[in-house]
C-alpha cells in the first residue's frame, strides 16, 4: 500500500525547498563578494609594484583618484608610484559587508567599495592602530 500526501501537507516540502532556493539566490546575486574584493586588492598591489601604477589607478575609487591628482602636478600613476605602499602579494583574509569590503594582505590592509558592480579601492597602505581608525598611506576624501 502506498501512502500519498494530499492537500496543504503535499505543498509543505515544495514550499520549504522554494524558500531555501530563494534565500541562497538572494545571497549570491550580483555582489562580487569578499573573494572578488581580495582579487582586486592583490591585482592593485601587483600593478603598482610591477611598474604599472597607471593601471593601478583604474582600480581606485573616484574620490581616491581625485585626492591623488589634486594639489601638486602629476598624474595619478606618477603620484601612486611615489607613495610608500608596502609590498603585498597574498590575501590572508577578506570580509565583505554589503557594498564595503576589507582585505587583509600579507603586508597591507585594503578597504574597498562596490561601485557599478565592481570593487574599487578606497584606502590602501593601511596600518591598524588598535581601537583608533586605521592609518592609511592612500585614501579618498
Amino acid at each position: 500500500m502506498r501512502f500519498r500526501m494530499t492537500g496543504p501537507a503535499q505543498l509543505m516540502p515544495v514550499a520549504a525547498l522554494a524558500s531555501m532556493v530563494l534565500a541562497v539566490a538572494g545571497c549570491s546575486g550580483s555582489n562580487p563578494g569578499a573573494d572578488a574584493a581580495a582579487q582586486v586588492a592583490v591585482e592593485f598591489h601587483e600593478m603598482v609594484s610591477s611598474g604599472d601604477p597607471s593601471a593601478g589607478c583604474e582600480l581606485l575609487a573616484p574620490a581616491v583618484v581625485e585626492k591623488l591628482e589634486n594639489g601638486s602636478a602629476g598624474t595619478c600613476g606618477e603620484k601612486l608610484s611615489a607613495l610608500d605602499l608596502p609590498p603585498a602579494t597574498r590575501a590572508n583574509e577578506s570580509k565583505a559587508f554589503g557594498s564595503s569590503a576589507q582585505v587583509f594582505l600579507d603586508e597591507d590592509t585594503v578597504f574597498l567599495t562596490k561601485t557599478g558592480g565592481h570593487w574599487k579601492i578606497t584606502a590602501a597602505g593601511c596600518t591598524s592602530r588598535g581601537e583608533r581608525p586605521y592609518d592609511c598611506e592612500l585614501e579618498g576624501g
